[in-house]
C-alpha cells in the first residue's frame, strides 16, 4: 500500500535520564510535524538487535508548507512529494531554497528533479559505512544534505572552514545543485532550535535530529549535544584536520547516539562533521538520483 503526501510550494556525562526526556520529546515533536573519505577506523557499533526507527510512514515529519521566497523570483517555488511504500520512502524535491539564495560560488541556482530513497526500517549494518561524495542524505525541506567534504580537486576539505558556505550552510556545486555541507540554520519553523525535532533523514534511513535536549520533563530547559570530534591539525584533509576523540562530546563516530528506547538517531550539530561523520546504517546503490539538468 501507497501512502502519498504531496507538498506545494552520547555528550557521555549527559545521563540517561536526560536522554530518555530527548526521547520522549522526539514523539511529541514528530506527531506534531505530521575517495576513502573517512578514516573509520574502531566504531562501537549499537546493537545489532536493534530494529527499525520508526514502522510508520515518516511523510508528516517533511515541512508541508514550503513558502517561495521572493528574492528567488527567477526560480519556480520549492516542491517535494513524499511517498512510502512497505519497505522505502521516497523523496522527490526541486531542491529550491525557502530562503533567499546568496551565492557563494559562480553557479546559478536552477530548479532540480531529485529522487532519494531510503529504507522506511533501516537497521544498523554489520560495520560502519564511509560516507560518498555527494547526497548522505535530505533535508525535512527537500535540500540535499551532503557531507562535511569537497572533492578531492578541492583537497576533501571542510567546505565551511574554508569560507565558501553562505549563512545556511548551502552552496551549489558544479553540477548546479543547491545543497547544505553544515547546520541547516535556513530551516523554516525554528526546527533546529526545538527540542527532539527531526531535521533530516540519512540515505540509510535513520533520522537526523536538531542538537537540543530537555533536561526536565517540562522541557524549562535544555542542552544542545556536543560532535566528539577535535580539530587536530590545519591541514586541508578533513579526516586528517579533525579527528574522533572518544568521550570528548556527546556522540559516537558517525555523529549519532542510541537512545534507551533502542532507537539510533544521528544529530544536525554547529562543529564538524556538522550531520554525519559515517554511515550506521546500510545504503542502497540507487539512494539518490537526479535526471539531466533542466535549464
Amino acid at each position: 500500500m501507497i501512502r502519498r503526501m504531496v507538498i506545494g510550494r552520547g555528550r557521555v556525562g549527559i545521563v540517561a535520564g536526560l536522554i530518555a526526556i530527548a526521547c520522549l520529546s522526539y514523539s511529541a515533536v514528530a506527531s506534531s510535524h505530521r575517495g576513502d573519505p573517512s578514516g573509520l577506523g574502531e566504531l562501537s557499533m549499537p546493537e545489532a538487535s536493534m530494529g527499525a526507527v520508526v514502522s510508520a510512514c515518516p511523510a508528516g515529519r517533511f515541512l508541508s508548507d514550503l513558502p517561495a521566497h521572493p528574492a528567488n523570483g527567477g526560480v519556480p517555488a520549492p516542491a517535494m512529494t513524499v511517498v512510502c511504500s512497505d519497505t522505502q520512502v521516497i523523496v522527490r524535491t526541486n531542491g529550491i531554497p525557502t530562503f533567499p539564495f546568496v551565492a557563494k560560488t559562480p553557479n546559478p541556482l536552477r530548479v532540480q528533479d531529485f529522487t532519494f530513497r531510503f529504507p522506511r526500517m533501516p537497521m544498523v549494518a554489520g560495520m560502519p559505512g564511509a560516507l560518498n561524495l555527494g547526497a548522505v542524505g535530505v533535508a525535512v525541506d527537500g535540500l540535499p544534505i551532503y557531507g562535511p567534504f569537497e572533492a578531492p580537486a578541492q583537497g576533501t576539505a571542510d567546505p565551511l572552514a574554508d569560507g565558501i558556505l553562505d549563512t545556511c550552510g548551502g552552496h551549489i556545486g558544479p553540477a548546479v545543485e543547491y545543497h547544505v555541507h553544515a547546520t541547516p540554520a535556513c530551516l523554516p519553523a525554528d526546527l533546529m532550535v526545538t527540542p527532539g525535532a527531526v531535521v533530516g533523514y540519512a540515505l540509510d534511513g535513520f533520522p537526523i535530529m536538531s542538537p537540543v535536549l530537555c533536561t526536565d520533563q517540562d522541557c524549562a530547559n535544555t542542552v544542545a549535544v556536543r560532535s566528539s570530534y577535535q580539530q587536530l591539525s590545519t591541514v586541508r584533509m578533513v579526516w586528517s584536520r579533525y579527528g574522533y576523540v572518544e568521550g570528548s562530546g556527546d556522540l559516537d563516530r558517525c555523529n549519532g547516539m542510541t537512545g534507551p528506547d533502542g532507537e539510533y538517531r544521528y544529530y544536525a550539530v554547529s562543529t564538524f562533521p556538522y550531520f554525519l561523520g559515517c554511515y550506521v546504517g546500510e545504503v542502497g546503490m540507487q539512494s539518490a538520483t537526479r535526471p539531466a539538468l533542466r535549464p
